[in-house]
């Protein structure tokens, strides 16, 4: 098993989709009955398969994630080769990242000396897929990028 397996409320979430790896297996309902009934340890086997499948599906779509603490936001984007990382650090006592309103008013502040923006990009150690499991272990968050292509937008124009 590559990742953690789903939790019980996703699988169950999932079912359908599951319905359909198993059939994608040969399993039928009568033959994943007879599984569930004579041999219950392969049950085990195929959600950890299925929930591999899951996440390949789930990290290989990736585009963005970010991870934001109230002071720092780093915003990254999954390309093919390398990941790209927009970082916002801000002094403590200058407002919370977390919140919409504060990413809005360090946006408006860039010139400020509360205010850092750093730009780095770096290839994937050992792969990608693999390196997005861990941000997201780590606390990271899909995205849409939306923050990410603003942040972006006022990097190519003037950094500190």
């Amino acid at each position: 098993m590559r990742y953690h397996k789903l939790s019980e409320a996703q699988l169950h979430e999932m079912h359908e989709e599951f319905a359909v790896f198993l059939a994608s297996q040969g399993i039928n309902k009568k033959e994943w009955d007879r599984i569930k009934e004579k041999e219950p340890d392969r049950i085990e086997d195929f959600f950890a398969s299925f929930s591999d499948l899951v996440w390949e599906k789930i990290l290989s779509e990736c585009s963005y994630l970010e991870f934001t603490t109230p002071d720092q936001a780093f915003l990254f984007k999954t390309g093919k080769d390398k990941a790209e990382v927009l970082v916002l650090k801000i002094d403590p006592n200058f407002t919370d990242l977390t919140s919409g309103a504060g990413f809005e008013k360090a946006l408006s502040q860039l010139d400020s000396d509360q205010v850092a923006l750093f730009h780095a990009s770096k290839p994937y150690t050992p792969s990608r897929n693999e390196f997005i499991y861990e941000y997201l272990k780590k606390g990271a968050e899909l995205s849409k990028g939306d923050r990410f292509n603003r942040l972006q937008s006022y990097f190519s124009n003037s950094v500190k």
